[in-house]
């Protein structure tokens, strides 16, 4: 094309010699011969002399600039490359490349298993090939986060290949939503003139990458007269894929077993899940493995025809006694798509649960049983022995400090009312870190102007009554009480543990004005204990694995004058496991998925993340990462001085890794709600860049020109001959048409 548009340029150049040889040969002077009446011809010659000049110069110069003009609109390819008129109209292409987890699922390819995201990056490369020099490329990849690759679109088309060529699949799941808004902010920003745009969107639209239940945004829909959406068909060859899809403890916080060499244990799940392909009879292979663990012997997945899912329990031994953190993982075999053939968790260890019990200290002897406190009567709870896993720590609620709370799992705030406002944050920030917050009513008070302040610290629906209620005969436990995964290792035995409490004195939750999970109930349907965690103060999705913590009210003082419960065998076990599958459900609920930059919940001492890879991610002052986490494992958490503090799991999303294929037609209407987009042949993606308007509003301004020219020249070659004059007057005047060779217009005449 260049050689072509080389030639008509210098050909163009050229021409504007013919007219001047023209005009040069026309002045050759021939023996002239003298006849009687010459001297009245001579005479006007020299009169109009210079009318004529002119007249055969401005022909001369209209028929040279026709030439001209018409070369550099046939030529118009070569001066684009040069930088003249590039400024609208060239051809913008921008290729979006859906590199999310389920491009690195392999396809056979020649007998070869290869990548499909491979394919992609090929045809995209082909198609890039077939641009021409002045053509614009943009380059944006579409894994979570999407990205613009190459934004603003580059006409280095060497550098363009290189970038596709260097793109490996994510362990991300496909945000197409992302990917669309990116090119939307591309094509606003190129100038109105540029008519001529394609998008090319290459994705086997599997179910992990296009989830068709949700619409896509209609973000290209004002943007379609002026360009052309192209994508991939839809893969139809199904692909099967087994992956971790759960890593579940039976307890979330480990301690260690007394009486047993001080050795932790713990019992996991192993979820598993198949689809993609005909699920035949399989086998599947599963192993666990740890830094701390011992040996741990796999188990075998015997599938069934049809099974989707299954589940597999292991009971682990820990070895790493004294460590905070528990890391384990679960392997299964390589398959077509290995991202999610593991899936990473951090459990709690701890040899005792540090807890904080907010009450106003006592001095003196201890009163009797009749005179202790609800502060008392929890502390006998907690340590019914020397050999108890919890360690309470008594802090004055007029003196709470932050340093306090350093190191502490759970707090119980039996003097709600002699708490400062300080002190009030000081336990929000403690929740909001993942901690632990058990409140209960003080037993020296009727009126409880204190619940207002817990509402407003933490932002919870609740609405807490001000008054105390004391029932005639006492208020006992409901027979069936809620499930709930606070209590689910008393479950066996709750209805026998709370058939024999009572209260006498409650101050009540207006259950129809707020929301919150119950935990146990009374027998006339009121709550008494609930739970819930301080709401979200934005919106952000990346703070969807953060521990917010929990916060718990029990509606009762445990003391004897608000309820027999202190005296009961309810009263230990339900402390007990409050606070323990308490902190345990908070430290396992830390999700992080990779993709996201979320806030960690680390605590302040936390200054980086190093992941898997050796890829090393800041933290800043909110307790975010700098950047998205690109790589799903155990994610070592480190301080300024680089020492270990703990560790994070961070997996893929289990849908993500989806390959069952979708139907064309379904993927065709859902892409269409964001504009309308047609299928490409893979074979010939550039095929249709073959029907896609080349040319440029420069070169058509060019050919008008050539147009008005060619209609000045034939009016100017028209006077100049004087054609229009009847031949009486022209000899009446004494005009004698000149003699040249250029008179005769181009145009005709």
């Amino acid at each position: 094309m260049s050689v072509v548009t080389i030639g008509l340029l210098v050909a163009g150049a050229a021409s504007v010699s013919v007219p001047i040889l023209i005009h040069l040969l026309s002045r050759h002077r021939r023996r002239p011969i003298e006849w009687a009446a010459m001297r009245f011809l001579f005479e006007a010659l020299r009169k109009y002399r210079w009318r004529v000049r002119m007249e055969q110069l401005l022909l001369l110069a209209v028929r040279c600039l026709i030439l001209l003009v018409l070369g550099a609109a046939l030529a118009r390819p070569i001066l684009n490359a040069a930088g003249v008129g590039s400024t609208g109209g060239l051809r913008v292409v921008l290729l979006i490349i859906d590199n999310g987890m389920t491009s690195a699922a392999r396809v056979e390819v020649a007998g070869e298993l290869t990548p499909e995201l491979t394919e992609s990056i090929a045809q995209a490369v082909e198609l890039v090939g077939s641009l021409g020099r002045g053509d614009l490329v943009g380059l944006v990849t579409a894994a979570r986060p999407a990205r613009g690759l190459l934004v603003p679109p580059s006409a280095d088309r060497s550098a363009v290949i290189d970038l596709l060529e260097s793109i490996e699949p994510a362990e991300s799941p496909t945000d197409l939503p992302g990917a669309l808004g990116v090119v939307q902010s591309v094509l606003k920003d190129l100038p109105p003139d540029r008519v001529n745009t394609l998008v090319y969107l290459f994705s086997g639209f599997r179910r992990g990458a296009a989830s068709l239940e949700v619409p896509l945004p209609g973000v290209l829909v004002d943007l379609a007269e002026r360009t052309t959406l192209l994508a991939s068909p839809a893969a139809q060859h199904p692909i099967l894929n087994i992956q971790v899809a759960g890593l579940t403890p039976l307890r979330g916080l480990i301690l260690p077993q007394r009486g047993r060499g001080q050795a932790s244990s713990a019992q996991i799940t192993v979820s598993l899940a198949r689809f993609g392909a005909p699920l035949d009879r399989g086998v599947t292979r599963v192993r666990l493995v740890g830094a701390d663990l011992g040996h741990v012997e796999p188990k075998v997945i015997q599938w069934e025809p049809g099974q989707q899912e299954t589940t597999v329990d292991f009971l682990l031994s820990f070895s790493g006694r004294g460590k905070k953190a528990l890391p384990v993982t679960a392997v299964i075999e390589e398959d077509a798509l290995t991202a999610d053939n593991q899936r990473h968790i951090v459990l709690a260890a701890r040899e005792k649960v540090r807890v904080l019990l907010v009450d106003r200290r006592s001095f003196g002897a201890e009163p009797g049983i009749e005179q202790l406190g609800a502060g008392a009567w929890i502390h006998r709870a907690l340590v019914p022995t020397d050999q108890s896993p919890m360690d309470v720590i008594e802090v004055d609620p007029a003196a709470l400090e932050p340093l306090d709370l350093r190191g502490a799992d759970g707090v119980i705030l039996v003097r709600p009312d002699l708490l400062a406002q300080d002190g009030w944050l000081v336990l929000r920030k403690f929740v909001d870190g993942g901690g632990l917050l058990l409140v209960v009513p003080p037993g020296q008070s009727n009126i409880h102007q204190w619940t207002d302040r817990l509402n407003e610290t933490f932002a919870l629906p609740w609405h807490i009554e001000l008054e105390v209620v004391e029932p005639a005969e006492g208020l006992a436990l409901a027979p069936k009480q809620p499930a709930s995964e606070l209590l689910r290792f008393l479950s066996g035995e709750l209805e026998g543990l709370t058939r024999p409490v009572l209260a006498y004195r409650v101050l009540p939750v207006d259950g129809k004005r707020t929301q919150a999970q119950r935990i146990l109930n009374f027998a006339d349907g009121s709550a008494l204990l609930i739970a819930g965690s301080p709401r979200q103060i934005d919106a952000d999705p990346d703070t969807a694995g953060v521990p917010r913590g929990l916060v718990l009210y029990l509606a009762v003082s445990p003391e004897l004058s608000w309820s027999n419960l202190p005296a009961k065998p309810l009263m230990v076990p339900l402390f007990h496991e409050l606070l323990r599958q308490g902190i345990g459900m908070i430290r396992t609920s830390r999700l992080y998925t990779v993709g996201h930059q979320p806030r960690l919940g680390l605590g302040p001492a936390a200054a980086s993340l190093l992941g898997p890879d050796g890829r090393r991610v800041q933290i800043d002052a909110t307790g975010r990462a700098r950047e998205p986490l690109g790589r799903a494992g155990l994610w070592r958490v480190l301080d300024q001085a680089d020492q270990t503090l703990g560790a994070v799991a961070v997996n893929v999303e289990p849908d993500a890794g989806r390959t069952d294929p979708q139907p064309q037609a379904a993927v065709t209407q859902w892409l269409g709600t964001s504009g309308p987009w047609e299928v490409f042949d893979p074979a010939d993606p550039a095929s249709a860049l073959k029907t896609a308007q080349t040319g440029s509003p420069l070169a058509g301004l060019l050919l008008l020109v050539v147009a008005a020219l060619v209609a000045l020249e034939t009016a100017l070659a028209r006077f100049s001959s004087h054609a229009t004059r009847p031949a009486r007057q022209r000899f009446a005047t004494g005009v004698v048409p000149p003699v040249t060779g250029g008179a005769a217009p181009i145009g005709g005449g």
